[in-house]
């Protein structure tokens, strides 16, 4: 994970997208001075927009949106995310198959953000997080381990290209 976090922390932009199936993903693009977060999350979709000092809400369902005077959310999210796992104790491993494909992992204990899952009845210290990177050493799958024994399997892309799209508040919707 620290290759992770020292390439997306030289990087000026980038896009990074978590996809768990076609209802559930997140895609977090920075550039520059601006951040977008674009969230589907079991048929709701919302996009939260950081720029110019304001934070923009967007419900893409209502056609509406909300401004705040303010940014409380950092322009460097998905790096928070990643330097809260880099500090803790990890065992490296090689899985057989993961959709297919034999690749390497680190497995972190405990609960972490990339999950996409949020119960009160899941005991965060029996949870583990495994990141999977191909031969180029690159991030491209994240698998949530449960107490339980339910896995949780999510997609990564990390692309320096954005979608200039995300940033932009649809001229057809209301604000509130």
């Amino acid at each position: 994970m620290q290759g992770e976090y020292d390439k997306l922390s030289s990087m000026q932009s980038y896009q990074f997208t978590k996809e768990k199936d076609s209802k559930n993903k997140t895609i977090v693009a920075k550039d520059g001075d601006k951040t977008a977060i674009d969230s589907y999350a079991d048929g709701q979709h919302t996009t939260t927009v950081i720029k110019d000092n304001k934070t923009y809400y967007i419900l893409h369902d209502k056609e509406e949106y909300y401004i705040y005077n303010s940014t409380n959310i950092e322009n460097s999210i998905v790096i928070d995310w990643i330097k809260d796992v880099i500090g803790k104790e990890h065992t490296n491993g090689e899985e057989k198959k993961v959709r297919g494909r034999k690749l390497k992992y680190e497995e972190y204990t405990g609960s972490t953000m990339f999950s996409e899952t949020t119960s009160l009845d899941i005991d965060e210290s029996k949870t583990k997080t495994r990141f999977y990177f191909d031969k180029n050493k690159d991030l491209v799958y994240i698998k949530t381990i449960y107490e339980n024994g339910t896995e949780e399997l999510q997609k990564i892309e990390i692309t320096q290209e954005t979608n200039s799209k995300l940033f932009e508040i649809p001229a057809t919707y209301a604000e509130n």
